[in-house]
């Protein structure tokens, strides 16, 4: 079950991350709506973090990038504890 809900949210996070970068490549670096919602969506809270602390336009870009790694790994290691308490032996 955690292999599942993992492998979606790095599912979703790849197309991000592609529309992202197919995006910033063909519209002179606008954001699209779906890929900041995309982004977003999988970042929060992590990618509020350049608006307390400022920052260049590439710290912005790495943070949005990688702010969903965190929740990804977050939501895949409580997976495994739930599991672990649930099915101990499994």
């Amino acid at each position: 079950m955690c292999k599942i809900v993992g492998g979606l949210l790095v599912l979703i996070w790849l197309a991000g991350a592609a529309l992202f970068f197919v995006n910033m490549n063909l519209h002179d670096q606008t954001l699209d709506v779906v890929t900041a919602l995309i982004l977003t969506g999988l970042g929060i809270p992590w990618n509020l973090t350049p608006i307390f602390t400022g920052g260049s336009q590439i710290f912005r870009v790495i943070v949005v990038l990688a702010a969903p790694i965190i929740n990804i790994l977050i939501v895949w290691g409580l997976c495994r504890v739930i599991v672990r308490r649930i099915c101990p032996n499994c």
